[in-house]
């Protein structure tokens, strides 16, 4: 769950040392969660928000946002409202279940203030303390400490608008040292742009960058955008890590007034941590939300989906999503036409129609083996009385061939019930049929669940409905889904949580 388990040494990014500084989020919520005995609750009085606040004498709201976090890193579950234990909390973490384990964790939480000593433990010579820097000196630190990130973040929003041209001036609200209108303005018809934030952060701004070659083009202005009264309009506006500083009514407004700032067909950005987008680092939205419950006065992440129907309200077309390769995401809207920054939509698709997951996946890396349908063979006692499985599927070569065909494969998880499994991955086809990918085709999981029985005379009666599994062609689903990067083991027991693995193939 966290990326660590295998550490990769050839890797260029920033975001795996991002994620190792800010681990410790992953063991707080953890920690809490026993401290505050919420599966104890949960497993004996499973019930909804409210009722769980009450009593774990919490307040709800607050609780809220934690249940959310837990329920991302696989610790609890919601249905219909009702919060349940993940099989694995509710096998170790209810105090009196013969395997508890809780008092074992938090016995790692009170070995934790000795971590803190670990670089005075190695080094020969004392380490500097921090000391109490002015208010001045700190905003400097802040400023220079989060630059450094937004100049990695700032290149691949860029790289999303491609050779779209950005009609100007532009506007970076909450745009601290500027680095990410610096990357935008090249796209700009001119290079006319304006950089707001708090008079100290631009202050603050001017030290960091102090050659006047950084700020050719960029009007800095400083103010509080709540109150500020703008003169002109903008073709396009930046809110990157800003409306998550502030709460739900709030960023609303904020985002109205940036919208009636646009010009006629003039865009607007939004980059930040969506709690309802998984992308390739799932629990961090909804981590860095606790972050801003913890470190502002009424901070929230804001979900995507709430941001783009306040879009829609205010009557901006073209709103477009994009999860970034690191952990935030981003939402871009308005203009003549969209600028194609959604490249992949079956992300989208699969999270409406109720997957759990969904990877995208080279068809190459789909794997086939002989093995396979030896292991349907004498493994499955529904060898020859499905239509859909050996010996009436596909030979592996066969499937060979088709997977060769096709560009794009989608790898999709969801749970049982194997009915209502089979029917989101028609839905999923469907979709992406009517969405221009004619040759989409679906795999499934297990034998086809359509009919009660297949008919004795050996013929399909739905082939419009039946859809063979992977395994029943030959695709050896452990190791296709692993080289995804997704962890699948076998159930040992029954009562375990049951993964499904479907398959789209697209052209």
């Amino acid at each position: 769950m966290l990326g660590f388990k295998k550490a990769d040494l050839g890797q260029t990014g920033f975001q795996y040392l991002e994620d190792l500084s800010c681990a410790y989020w992953y063991s707080e919520v953890f920690f809490a969660a026993l401290e505050l005995e919420l599966f104890r609750i949960i497993e004996n009085n499973g019930s909804d928000l409210h009722d769980i606040a009450a009593r774990a004498s919490c307040r709800a709201d607050e609780l809220g946002r934690l249940l959310r976090c837990m329920e991302r890193m696989g610790l609890v579950g919601t249905d219909k409202g009702s919060w349940y234990n993940s099989q694995i909390a509710s096998r170790f973490l209810v105090p009196g279940k013969p395997s508890y384990m809780g008092d074992f964790f938090l016995y790692r939480q009170y070995m934790r203030p000795n971590w803190s000593r670990l670089s005075d433990t190695v080094s020969l010579v004392p380490r500097p303390k921090p000391g109490k820097a002015g208010y001045r000196d700190r905003n400097i630190h802040y400023l220079k400490a989060t630059d450094t990130i937004i100049k990695q973040k700032a290149n691949e929003v860029a790289e999303l608008f491609g050779r779209t041209d950005i009609q100007g001036p532009v506007l970076d609200v909450g745009g601290g040292a500027g680095s990410m209108i610096r990357a935008l303005c090249p796209h700009a018809e001119n290079r006319d742009a304006v950089l707001f934030d708090l008079p100290e952060t631009i202050d603050a701004a001017r030290q960091l960058y102090s050659n006047p070659l950084y700020w050719e083009g960029i009007r800095a202005v400083g103010g509080d955008f709540r109150t500020f009264r703008f003169q002109e309009q903008f073709g396009l506006i930046i809110l990157s890590n800003f409306l998550h500083a502030y709460g739900r009514q709030e960023a609303k407004d904020l985002l109205g007034k940036a919208v009636s700032l646009l010009k006629r067909d003039g865009r607007i950005v939004i980059h930040d941590y969506f709690p309802d987008r998984k992308g390739g680092h799932p629990q961090k939205g909804l981590l860095y939300d606790l972050a801003m419950m913890l470190n502002t006065y009424n901070g929230t992440c804001h979900e995507a989906e709430t941001l783009v129907r306040w879009i829609e309200r205010f009557n901006l077309p073209h709103v477009e999503i994009r999860d970034l390769a690191t952990d935030t995401a981003v939402i871009v809207a308005g203009g003549k036409e969209k600028i194609g920054l959604n490249r992949a939509p079956w992300l989208d698709w699969a999270g409406e129609i109720g997957f759990d997951r969904c990877v995208g996946i080279d068809p190459k890396a789909v794997v086939t083996a002989p093995w396979v349908e030896f292991k349907c063979r004498y493994g499955c006692d529904m060898y020859g009385k499905n239509l859909q499985c050996p010996p009436n599927g596909m030979r592996y070569t066969e499937t060979r061939i088709l997977l060769d065909a096709y560009s794009r494969a989608v790898l999709v998880q969801g749970a049982p019930p194997g009915k209502e499994f089979h029917d989101r991955l028609l839905a999923f086809e469907r979709k992406a049929f009517l969405e221009g990918f004619p040759k989409a085709l679906v795999f499934g999981a297990g034998p086809c669940p359509v009919c009660p029985a297949c008919p004795e005379d050996g013929s399909c009666r739905n082939h419009k409905l039946a859809r063979p599994a992977m395994e029943s062609c030959g695709i050896d689903v452990y190791s296709t889904v692993r080289n995804a990067g997704i962890p699948l083991t076998p159930v040992r027991e029954k009562g375990q949580y049951v993964k499904y693995m479907g398959l789209l193939m697209l052209e």
